[in-house]
C-alpha cells in the first residue's frame, strides 16, 4: 500500500477506457493449396506454421502459396486464417491394411485431399506394449493370471501367452493394478510357468514415409475401441489418420492389420481441374468457400488473390466473384475485402474493371508484382502484399493511418509503370495504384474505397469505423436486459467517452473545423430514449466522431520574389 502523508496528496492517475479497442490483426485468404483443411478457416500465424498444414510448395498452376509468403514477408507474424478450397474431385490419398485373412480392416487416408499424399507410404509391423512373464505358474484352464508388470495394458488388450512350444490368444476383462492379476474369459489350454512362460500384448505399428524417407513410427496402435491405444484415436500425425473399419470384426487380435512392407497411398486428387467461382464464394448453410469465415468472429480484412477458376469464362465468373466476397463483407458489415484488378489489364481497363463495383468494404489495387522464386518470374496479385502492410501499419501506427504511401516488401518489379497522370486518374476512380519510386523502392501510392460517398472515400475513414464499431459492439455486451434508466444511461456514456477520448489521444479522431475542442458526440438520455421507445424495450446511444483525415495530396504554394519580401504588421 503506498504511504501517504498527513493531509492532501496529490498523485497523477492514469486514464484508462473500459472499452478495449478490437485487434485489426486478425486478416483471412481464401485460395488453392498443395495440401491442408477444406473449407475450413484455420488459424496460422507464421509462414513456418502455414507450411507445416498447407504444405511447402503451391499447388499445380495456382500462386497462392507465394500470396501467404507476401503477406508474412511484410508483417513477420500475426493471426491469418487460411481456407482452402477445391472442387469436389478432391480427395485424400489412402491406404486400406488387411488382417491376417487378407480382409479389409484398417484404412490409411492422408489428412488432407490432394495428390501430394500420393506421396506418402506406410508398413506395417507387430508391436507390443507389454512383453513380461508371468509372477506364478499359470496352470491348464486358469481365466486369470498374476503377472510381473501390467504397465500400459487396459481392459480391453489382446494378450498372447507362448511357453516357447503352444500360444494362445485371450482378450482382457479385468486388471487389478495392486496385485498386477488380469484376466479373460475362456480358460487356457496350456500352462505357463514362471521360467517357460511369456506374455506378450498384441499391438501394431505403422512406419510412416515421405517419398521413401521415413517421416514417422506410431507404435502401440490397437483395433479395439473401448482402449485408449485404438487406432482411431491413437494415431495422431501430421501426414495421416487411421480408421478400423473391418465390416465383421472378430473382436480379437486377428483384427489386427498383418504384417506388410511399405506400400503407398494411392487416389489422392487436388481438386483443381475444374474448381469454379462457386467454390470460392461458397454455400453458407455447409460453411464452404468465404463462410467458412463465419466462425472467424473477429475477422477484420481478407482477401483471395488470383482465383484458380476454370469456369467457362473465367473473366466473368471473377467479376462474379468479387462482387459475392463484396456482398459477404458487406454482411458481415465490419469487414473490409482487399480485391485485384486482374493481370494483364490496360490502365482504360482497370477503370472500366473497377466501375463495375461500389461499395466502402472493397478496397482495389492494381498493376501485379513480380517476385523471383526458385530462379523464376512469379507475378502475383497485389491484396495479400497491402493486406500485410495494412496490418503492420496498424502495429505501427494504427488503424486511423492511410494504407497510402507504404513501402511493399518482397517484390522487386510491376507489371505496368504507372505515371503520374494515370496514377491520378485512377485514383479519383478509386482505383489505388501500386508505384515505383527511384531510391525509395516499391510503394502503395492509393488509399481508397470503392465507395462513392465522400465520408467513406478513404480506406482509414472505413476500417476506422469497423474498429470503432466492433470495438463498441463487444464492449457493450452487457447491456441488454440490464434496467433501462438513467444510471444506465450515465454508465454507457461514460464508458464510451473513455474509449473515444484515448482514441483521440491516439490521433485517430480530430476535427479540423474545431482543432482544440472534442471531436465526438455521446448522446444516451431522455432525448433519444423516450418513454414510448423505453417501454419497447429499445435503448440508443448516439456516437459521433470526426476522424482523421488524410494529406492525400499535399501543396506546397512556392513564389519566387525577385523583388524582395514585404513584411507588414
Amino acid at each position: 500500500m503506498p504511504n501517504y502523508n498527513v493531509g492532501v496528496n496529490l498523485v497523477e492517475g492514469v486514464s484508462s477506457s473500459p472499452v478495449e479497442g478490437i485487434s485489426t490483426a486478425i486478416s483471412g485468404l481464401i485460395g488453392t493449396f498443395e495440401r491442408g483443411p477444406l473449407n475450413k478457416a484455420t488459424l496460422i500465424s507464421t509462414m513456418t506454421q502455414f507450411e507445416r498444414t498447407f504444405g511447402v510448395k503451391p499447388a499445380p498452376g495456382s500462386t497462392s502459396y507465394y500470396s501467404v509468403k507476401a503477406f508474412f514477408r511484410k508483417v513477420g507474424s500475426a493471426p491469418l486464417y487460411i481456407v482452402r478450397v477445391a472442387s469436389s474431385l478432391a480427395l485424400k490419398a489412402s491406404k486400406m491394411l488387411l488382417d491376417s485373412g487378407a480382409a479389409n480392416t484398417v484404412e490409411i487416408k492422408a489428412v488432407s485431399e490432394g495428390i501430394w499424399g500420393n506421396s506418402l507410404s506406410v508398413a506395417v509391423a507387430a508391436s507390443s506394449i507389454l512383453s513380461t512373464k508371468p509372477a506364478s505358474n499359470i496352470a491348464a484352464a486358469a481365466t486369470s493370471a498374476v503377472l510381473l508388470s501390467t504397465e500400459g495394458i487396459e481392459v480391453g488388450s489382446d494378450l498372447k501367452f507362448d511357453n516357447g512350444t503352444n500360444q494362445e490368444y485371450r482378450r482382457i476383462i479385468s486388471i487389478n493394478a495392486a496385485t498386477k492379476t488380469v484376466s479373460w474369459t475362456t480358460g487356457l489350454t496350456f500352462a505357463y510357468t514362471t521360467v517357460n512362460g511369456i506374455v506378450t500384448s498384441q499391438e501394431f505399428k505403422i512406419s510412416l514415409y515421405t517419398n521413401g524417407i521415413l517421416t514417422e513410427e506410431h507404435t502401440g496402435l490397437g483395433v479395439n475401441s473401448v482402449t485408449t491405444f485404438y487406432v482411431n484415436k491413437k494415431l495422431i500425425s501430421s501426414y495421416i489418420t487411421g480408421a478400423f473399419i473391418k465390416a465383421t470384426p472378430v473382436n480379437s487380435y486377428l483384427d489386427l492389420p498383418a504384417v506388410a512392407a511399405a506400400a503407398s497411398l494411392a487416389a489422392g486428387h487436388d481438386g483443381l481441374s475444374n474448381v469454379l467461382g462457386a467454390d470460392y464464394s461458397g454455400v453458407q448453410s455447409t460453411k464452404t468457400g468465404v463462410y467458412a469465415f463465419d466462425d472467424v468472429e473477429g475477422l477484420f480484412r481478407f482477401c483471395c488473390p488470383n482465383p484458380l477458376l476454370t469456369d467457362a469464362s473465367p473473366a466473368t465468373a471473377n467479376e462474379a466473384l468479387v462482387q459475392s466476397l463484396l456482398d459477404y463483407a458487406n454482411v458481415r458489415v465490419t469487414v473490409t475485402y482487399y480485391s485485384d484488378v486482374p493481370y494483364g489489364t490496360s490502365v482504360v481497363n482497370a477503370k472500366v474493371f473497377g466501375d463495375k463495383f461500389v461499395g466502402r468494404r472493397l478496397i482495389l489495387f492494381w498493376p501485379w508484382l513480380k517476385v523471383i522464386e526458385e530462379s523464376l518470374d512469379k507475378w502475383l496479385p497485389p491484396s495479400s502484399f497491402v493486406m500485410g502492410i495494412a496490418v503492420e501499419k496498424d502495429f505501427r501506427r494504427g488503424v486511423h493511418k492511410n494504407l497510402g504511401n507504404e513501402l511493399l516488401a518482397y517484390t522487386i518489379d510491376l507489371e505496368y509503370s504507372v505515371s503520374e497522370a494515370e496514377g491520378e486518374t485512377l485514383n479519383n476512380a478509386g482505383v489505388n495504384t501500386i508505384r515505383k519510386f527511384s531510391g525509395q523502392g516499391i510503394k502503395t501510392y492509393g488509399g481508397r474505397t470503392r465507395s462513392v460517398v465522400t465520408a467513406w472515400r478513404f480506406i482509414h475513414y472505413s476500417e476506422l469505423w469497423n474498429y470503432i464499431g466492433k470495438s463498441l459492439a463487444i464492449a457493450t455486451q452487457d447491456v441488454p436486459f440490464e434496467p433501462h434508466n438513467s444510471f444506465l444511461w450515465k454508465s454507457v456514456v461514460r464508458r464510451i467517452t473513455a474509449f473515444l477520448s484515448n482514441e483521440q489521444r491516439r490521433g485517430s479522431l480530430f476535427d479540423a473545423a474545431n482543432p482544440t475542442g472534442i471531436p465526438y458526440i455521446v448522446v444516451m438520455d431522455e432525448t433519444n430514449n423516450p418513454p414510448d421507445q423505453v417501454a419497447l424495450g429499445i435503448a440508443t446511444v448516439r456516437v459521433e466522431y470526426v476522424p482523421t483525415g488524410t494529406a492525400e495530396k499535399f501543396v506546397v504554394e512556392l513564389t519566387s520574389s525577385p523583388a524582395g519580401l514585404t513584411i507588414s504588421e
